[in-house]
């Protein structure tokens, strides 16, 4: 294992345990649901033997604190902020779009329904803030607190902005490959993007040029999740996420589906056009989908999307100056698994 390998590592079991540390001791059902979504116990609040998810969102932030002088521990608090926010918006996600499962396994709003899945996820961003406004205990500068509650708070509203674009968008066939990429930053972005900047805000550096640096590979980062997401649920392997597949069958506008709308001869945006208007996507017709979409292009537009923002990214670190092997440890998240 090199050094980066292990950094990554070490970060991954610090948001682990510090997230197990902040949810201990609520013994309301709520939190159990709660747990069971965080993947360490099973429907009836038995403990699970899963593989652990690797909470890349968190550990975004341990090693942006680590790369803005923080040691080990440092970004810890955060980090349980970024996770649970994160966790927050896949619960309710699953709820708008009617995702009947989440790794692989029944979603939490399919086994105790919409209502109480509502429960869970707003708890859970409540209790987001609180791991913030927590760190008062540890005598953080009251300032800090703030800044990063302000992030938070942006990027959960810009979250928010872009599930409504993802919305409408649903229902339209005029969608543009920037309204896609408009969209895609606020609903994808901007959480990667804040777990950075959260990182930089808990480490000791005050250069301005190294936090806009990792916010920006962040940022860039959480599109191209998003956009691999998008190429797995139409070319990839059978074990693609259910949350990406389901988008498919729910008629969200995938990078390749508004490509093919705005590029396509008007013959075979009439064919989608068609496709699109039916309630929503057959999964039988998926591979009929696919055909379209290689017709038109849109699978080698969707790739040289994800390298082109790939290189943003990679190139936002090498400008904010960030070096050692916290680097290679952030540019190991570029090939991480997007649902972690």
């Amino acid at each position: 294992m090199t050094s980066a390998d292990q950094l990554f590592r070490e970060a991954s079991n610090t948001v682990e345990s510090s997230l197990r540390s902040f949810m201990d001791d609520r013994e309301l059902p709520l939190y159990k649901m709660m747990a069971y979504h965080l993947g360490w116990v099973d429907e009836h609040g038995e403990t699970s033997h899963r593989t652990p998810q690797e909470r890349l969102r968190g550990v975004i932030s341990i090693l942006s604190a680590q790369a803005s002088g923080g040691d080990g521990e440092t970004g810890a608090a955060v980090s349980v902020a970024i996770e649970l926010l994160f966790n927050f918006t896949q619960i309710h996600t699953d709820i708008q779009e009617g995702n009947p499962d989440r790794f692989s396994r029944p979603a939490l709003w399919w086994v105790w329904g919409p209502a109480q899945g509502i429960n869970a996820g707003d708890g859970m961003h409540a209790l987001a803030r609180l791991a913030i406004l927590n760190q008062a205990d540890a005598d953080i500068d009251p300032k800090v607190i703030s800044a990063e509650l302000k992030t938070s708070d942006s990027a959960t509203l810009q979250f928010c902005e872009g599930a409504y674009m993802d919305t409408v968008f649903q229902e339209r066939l005029a969608v543009g490959v920037d309204e896609y990429l408009t969209m895609v930053t606020s609903i994808s972005g901007s959480l990667a993007a804040a777990a950075a900047q959260l990182g930089f805000d808990s480490g000791s550096s005050t250069d301005e040029k190294l936090g806009a640096g990792l916010s920006s590979f962040g940022r860039d980062l959480g599109i191209v999740w998003r956009m691999r997401e998008d190429h797995a649920a139409i070319w990839g392997s059978e074990s693609v996420d259910e949350g990406a597949q389901g988008r498919i069958i729910a008629k969200k506008k995938t990078l390749p589906v508004v490509h093919a709308l705005e590029q396509a001869e008007p013959s075979t945006r009439r064919e989608l056009g068609n496709m699109y208007a039916q309630r929503v996507i057959d999964p039988a017709n998926i591979s009929h989908l696919r055909d379209i979409l290689d017709q038109s292009g849109s699978k080698e537009f969707t790739e040289q999307q994800i390298s082109q923002y790939t290189d943003s990214a990679l190139a936002s670190l090498q400008e904010a100056g960030v070096v050692g092997d916290v680097t290679d440890a952030l540019k190991s998240l570029v090939d991480a698994s997007t649902n972690g």
